[in-house]
């Protein structure tokens, strides 16, 4: 089972949104919790900015000072949500992060598909190894697992910028850009 991508809106922002999309099943994604924590080191060798901070459950906006860290601070576009009690925190991204010039790029070159090479797969492969011990990962740096994984990223990919495209439409048909929040579950990462 993955960590989910989670959207929360409210139900008149949720109906706009759902006129352009039509079907919710679209909106779905996951992917495992090895593999994010991997993308979230990984990705920044790759040139990406902001993506790889939405996949870090650790991440807290400013205390980086990265390139990506100054864009997502400056723009205001996380914020760190209490849930439950003040011991819980959930990085909530604001739509707008979709906006972003960096963002846009980042998301038409994981759209485009073959982000991911064997290197990542390796990663996977000794983040598992870390937790359950050498040679006892049940998971393959092999072709299957990296067209597997890179197809989850692309498909992330596509929901980000249908949902951009959609805050597009609303704005141009309805004069005003839908809002919501997302986030990538993340109970069981650290």
């Amino acid at each position: 089972m993955g960590e989910p991508l989670v959207i929360i809106t409210s139900i008149f922002q949720a109906n706009h949104i759902l006129n352009v999309i039509k079907d919710p099943d679209q909106l779905y994604w996951e992917w495992g919790p090895h593999q994010l924590n991997v993308a979230a080191r990984w990705l920044p060798k790759k040139g990406f900015k902001i993506l790889p901070k939405i996949f870090d459950a650790n991440y807290r906006p400013g205390s980086i000072g990265d390139e990506g860290d100054r864009i997502i601070t400056y723009a205001q576009v996380c914020d760190l949500e209490e849930v439950m009690d003040k011991d819980i925190h959930i990085l909530m991204w604001k739509g707008y992060v979709l906006k972003l010039p960096d963002m846009k790029e980042e998301l038409r070159r994981i759209a485009e598909g073959g982000v991911l090479d064997m290197s990542f797969e390796e990663e996977v492969v000794k983040e598992i190894e870390s937790i359950r011990g050498k040679g006892k990962a049940n998971y393959e740096a092999n072709d299957e697992n990296l067209y597997q994984d890179n197809e989850a990223l692309k498909e992330l990919g596509k929901i980000l910028t249908m949902l951009a495209d959609c805050m597009d439409q609303v704005k141009r048909t309805k004069g005003f850009l839908p809002s919501f929040q997302f986030f990538i579950s993340s109970t069981e990462r650290s």
